[in-house]
């Protein structure tokens, strides 16, 4: 499990707990719960810049809402 889960918006916001859209637990089960957590672009993101992300950063790099790269 990614160490940043407290603090991540995009967990927060989008896991299972909070009644959200279940497209999402797809991203969570691979990046926050499982093996691709080392590269989930949010963290990338805050090392790089020192500032975390905005929720919708999903953790694959792209805008939840849409298919549009952010990072």
């Amino acid at each position: 499990m990614c160490n940043r889960k407290k603090s991540c918006a995009f967990y927060l916001t989008y896991n299972g707990e909070n009644d959200t859209d279940k497209k999402f637990q797809l991203l969570i089960d691979t990046y926050c719960n499982g093996d691709f957590k080392e590269v989930c672009r949010r963290k990338i993101y805050k090392d790089e810049t020192g500032f975390a992300h905005i929720a919708e950063l999903g953790p694959n790099g792209h805008h939840v809402n849409s298919n549009k790269r952010l990072y």
